[in-house]
């Protein structure tokens, strides 16, 4: 057993992100977490990571400002996105310890509400947010594409819910 009473959660730093690839399996995400971290810079994005013993085994990323239309102006929501905990730390707090610190945040700015998108197969992590207060308010296509770490433009197709939770 664990003991994640050890989990430090803080701010991602450049360094971190090879890390943030964990050992390959998201390499494809690199140039996006790049622009992530560069966002992070201009004040748009907050972005966590969960440490233990020197080991990245979470991250959570903060959008500042979430609109599904076009509609100018300062935006109340957040949007969560990017949210992982590695397998063998899932189900010990890491994941709810994270929200909080990316609710926290967004509430410290003067956000109302906070979005986050689940697959509408992930059962687990649905159940998680739900939990935290999340409920899903509408379905989104979950279509979207990305260059990745080859300068491919790859097409994602994942259907899901956008949960949702008032700060």
């Amino acid at each position: 057993m664990i003991d994640t009473s050890e989990v430090h959660i803080r701010h991602v730093e450049d360094a971190d992100l090879p890390a943030l690839e964990w050992g390959g399996e998201y390499r494809r995400y690199r140039r996006i977490y790049r622009r992530a971290m560069e966002e992070a810079r201009q004040g748009r994005r907050i972005l966590f990571v969960a440490e233990m013993d020197g080991e990245i085994v979470g991250q959570i990323f903060v959008q500042l400002g979430f609109s599904r239309s076009r509609r100018r102006g300062k935006s109340t929501t957040g949007y969560l996105q990017s949210f992982r905990i590695k397998p063998f730390f899932r189900n010990r707090g890491i994941g709810t310890r994270l929200i909080h610190q990316a609710e926290q945040v967004l509430k410290e700015r003067g956000f109302q509400r906070a979005v986050i998108a689940v697959a509408q197969d992930n059962l687990d992590a649905r159940r998680l947010y739900e939990r935290q207060g999340y409920s899903v308010f509408t379905k989104d296509p979950g279509e979207w594409s990305y260059i990745d770490d080859q300068g491919l433009l790859q097409y994602v197709s994942e259907p899901a819910y956008l949960m949702e939770k008032q700060l």
